[in-house]
């Protein structure tokens, strides 16, 4: 059969997220509520919202931020509709963010970037929805994570590359690189490490797995 996103993704909402129990327990949302606490938005976009959990997460945290969703998955996005103020059903590599210009305060996408075929087209779509002065927490995988760099030299494919539903990867630079080609400059780079997690917070381009990258649009 041939590939569909969407059908895989409701698979795997379907399949192995039947609930939000894992999710809870995901690192990285740590570090992403702590932004999120130190930057206090009102207007929130998160894209690849899954089931809402984070953005309920952030509404709980800071009562009156309006939290807005987009996710290829309908499976998700049936759960999201109870946590969220608006969703919306999108592949975003077949079409642009369905909201106008400079309308978000704080763009979050965790996990998503490396999963789509156009990662240009998603960080210009990004750009376009941050007002100015606002700002964006992105995550990707860590292909440079110090263990993944042994599975290289042992000749093994590292545990990003080797899932096939990674179509990009990234290292801390090409990170910044991604955001900058949009006009976004790198405000913070920081990152979670499920090994040596002090070190992860103070070298994550080495020591995390997960590189979380907050972007600021200039004013």
């Amino acid at each position: 059969m041939p590939v569909d996103p969407e059908r895989l993704h409701d698979d795997d909402w379907r399949v192995h997220k039947p609930d939000d129990s894992g999710i809870a327990t995901t690192g990285r949302f740590v570090r992403i509520l702590e932004l999120v606490e130190g930057l206090r938005p009102a207007h929130v976009l998160d894209i690849g919202c899954g089931s809402g959990y984070l953005g309920g997460r952030i509404k709980a945290l800071q009562p009156g931020t309006v939290v807005d969703g987009v996710d290829i998955s309908t499976v998700a996005l049936e759960r999201a509709r109870a946590h969220l103020d608006r969703v919306w059903h999108l592949d975003l590599d077949g079409a642009g963010l369905p909201t106008p210009d400079r309308a978000y305060d704080l763009v979050i996408a965790s996990e998503v970037i490396e999963h789509l075929y156009d990662a240009q087209h998603a960080a210009a779509e990004i750009a376009r929805v941050m007002r100015p002065g606002g700002h964006a927490i992105l995550t990707v995988p860590n292909l440079a994570y110090w263990r993944y760099r042994l599975d290289l030299l042992c000749g093994r494919l590292p545990l990003p590359a080797d899932d096939p539903r990674h179509l990009h990867q990234f290292t801390a630079a090409h990170f910044a690189a991604l955001g900058a080609a949009r006009g976004l400059a790198l405000a913070a780079l920081s990152g979670h490490g499920t090994r040596l997690p002090a070190l992860a917070r103070r070298w994550p381009a080495v020591f995390s797995d997960t590189l979380i990258a907050l972007f600021r649009k200039p004013s």
